[in-house]
């Protein structure tokens, strides 16, 4: 066993030295009572103290053995080790070497973190320090270890977490990692428990979380299981993570928005660059999505690499190239993305998320609108202008195949699955395969495999791709098509006509519903002279508007606004009523064909 770590490679060194693989040993010995594991611990670890400070790490700057997140990880392994070596046979001499140890990192960390400064490295070592000083109360440092402790704890619950939950670094991975250390301290201190950015945080995790218990794996994070962080976090919460989720989720400084369906998700990323003590976490993409159904990935991404020593990590895990999004000129996001997000428009039949980013140096937006109401998709639409190549990439965990004209399917033998249509002409279309981690429901865990992606190449930046999740294998017959300015899409008897801010079904050839948003008119149907939101059904509309309002409707006799029977001129066709004030109003008696 080389204690060095030699020849591990540049990030998998300072990991090595976190002595996690000194554990099994200890464990071992544990459930067998063979004496032979623990003089192999003591050996290692003797050999590792004498020759720790012979090594030299390749981060400039950034030493092997006295660092941040070393310092923390060997007291969170070897702390819990000297409680269980207490009544063991061990060596005088490695039981003071892994107490000088413990005493080592935690001295190291006093003086070191004396300042805040922002990532998930200061946070876990604070919370460490504060383990060690309830372990050992009785070193004369303790104390000052508890109260620096604290006061770095303190703020970064104030600056290290967004009001919305989400930590700083927004991965969901370092997000568990963060918030399982801090877990910790709560245990020892009420006041962290108390805190109401720790139970934001529990909330955050829980609205990331698939329905097959699984986390994405977004911003260099793995694939997370967070069931049993959950678990702890109710312990020490009791009701206060929320169990019941909205049909969409906004986590405003973080950066997602999050969609959900009957049976689909999907996790929207619209989030800033984030810098980091050594490198950032944060991936060379914005506006990109995954999507989720049936408890499997349907659209998915690179996410994480293996090591951050992995070849591909910047060219393929942290590039746009593997994300769901659309390149210019296979240039790289700048860190300046300048992206900005309209409102969300949920109307409960189907949500709308409208943002735009400047990251490719040019303006791109993007529009992805989800209809739950079944046969239900999503609509994604991108625009960009300029002489520039445009390139549309999606991933997905099985192969794509042509299906029809501009139609590409990815599914499961079994399914689930995923249809592509593209309903925008001119488009090369390329498969290619790369890498990334899928997550295994019956181990709950996640290993890496094959990443099939689908490019469409075009000179022009304007997409309109509809995703259609379906859960058998074999994709439903779905069409899409531009019709004077609308998006028409035909599955079996319903046809749908999506304009920017217009939806109208039917089903049959008849009037299903209707609905619009920030609109004054929906055409045939309604009008208003100022934006007012809409959805029709039968012969009752809803309309929200912000201030007083006339509007206009197709309508019979006996026009009724909340119930009331109102004096509504009818000309053409047409039943004029006045919205008095800003509201959400139903009016009853419109007619339609």
């Amino acid at each position: 066993m080389d204690v060095t770590g030699a020849g591990l490679g540049r990030s998998q060194l300072y990991g090595f030295h976190y002595l996690g693989w000194l554990a099994p040993g200890v464990q071992a010995w544990l459930q067998t009572g063979d004496v032979r594991y623990l003089e192999a611990f003591e050996r290692h670890l003797d050999d590792w103290v004498t020759r720790r400070d012979s090594v030299t790490g390749e981060w400039p700057g950034l030493d092997v053995i006295w660092y941040s997140l070393g310092t923390w990880a060997r007291c969170r392994s070897l702390l819990p080790i000297l409680e269980v070596l207490t009544a063991s046979p061990l060596s005088d001499r490695v039981w003071g070497r892994l107490v000088a140890t413990l005493l080592g990192g935690a001295r190291w960390s006093y003086d070191e973190h004396d300042v805040f400064r922002h990532g998930n490295w200061q946070l876990v070592c604070a919370t460490e320090l504060l383990h060690i000083s309830a372990v050992l109360p009785c070193l004369v440092e303790a104390d000052a270890w508890a109260a620096r402790a604290r006061e770095r704890i303190e703020e970064h619950l104030v600056l290290d977490v967004y009001p919305d939950g989400g930590h700083y670094e927004r991965s969901p991975g370092y997000h568990r990692m963060v918030l399982t250390a801090l877990q910790t301290a709560a245990r020892i201190d009420p006041a962290v428990a108390a805190h109401p950015r720790f139970a934001a945080m529990h909330t955050w995790m829980r609205e990331l979380v698939s329905s097959g218990g699984w986390m994405p794996h977004l911003q260099d994070s793995g694939i997370e299981w967070p069931d049993e962080s959950l678990q702890r976090g109710s312990q020490l919460l009791g009701d206060q993570v929320v169990s019941e989720l909205a049909p969409s989720t906004v986590l405003p400084e973080s950066g997602y928005t999050i969609l959900r369906g009957e049976d689909v998700r999907a996790v929207i990323n619209h989030g800033p660059h984030i810098e980091h003590e050594l490198e950032s976490h944060s991936h060379r993409a914005v506006l990109d999505l995954v999507l989720d159904g049936w408890q499997h990935p349907l659209l998915w991404e690179a996410g994480g690499p293996p090591s951050y020593d992995d070849p591909a990590y910047l060219t393929w895990f942290q590039s746009g190239r593997g994300h769901n999004t659309v390149l210019v000129d296979d240039r790289e996001l700048s860190t300046d993305r300048q992206v900005s997000v309209d409102p969300l428009i949920d109307t409960g039949r189907l949500a709308a998320f409208s943002g735009r980013h400047h990251g490719n140096g040019i303006p791109q937006s993007r529009t992805i609108t989800m209809v739950r109401e079944q046969p239900s998709y999503v609509v994604v639409t991108d625009n960009a202008s300029g002489p520039h190549t445009f390139r549309a990439g999606w991933h997905a965990l099985h192969p794509w195949r042509q299906v029809g004209p501009q139609a590409y399917d990815a599914s499961a033998p079994d399914g689930p699955g995923l249809l592509l249509v593209e309903a925008d002409a001119g488009s090369t279309a390329d498969t290619t395969e790369g890498v990334a981690r899928r997550p295994v429901l019956d181990r709950r865990s996640a290993e890496y495999g094959p990443l099939h992606s689908l490019t469409l190449t075009r000179s022009t930046g304007d997409f309109t791709t509809v995703l259609v999740p379906h859960a058998d294998g074999q994709p439903p017959v779905v069409s899409a098509e531009r019709v004077g300015g609308e998006l028409v899409v035909i599955s079996g008897a319903t046809v749908d006509r999506i304009g920017p801010a217009t939806w109208v079904r039917t089903v049959d050839g008849k009037l299903s519903w209707a609905t619009g948003w920030r609109v004054r008119e929906l055409v045939g149907l309604v009008r208003a002279t100022g934006d007012v939101d809409v959805q029709l059904s039968g012969d009752s509309l809803e309309v929200t508007c912000s201030e007083r309002c006339g509007l206009w409707v197709r309508a019979q006799d006996g026009v009724r606004l909340d119930g009331i029977a109102v004096d509504a001129p009818i000309e053409d066709g047409w039943a004029q009523l006045t919205l008095p004030y800003a509201g959400t109003w139903t009016v009853d008696g419109v007619r339609h064909e």
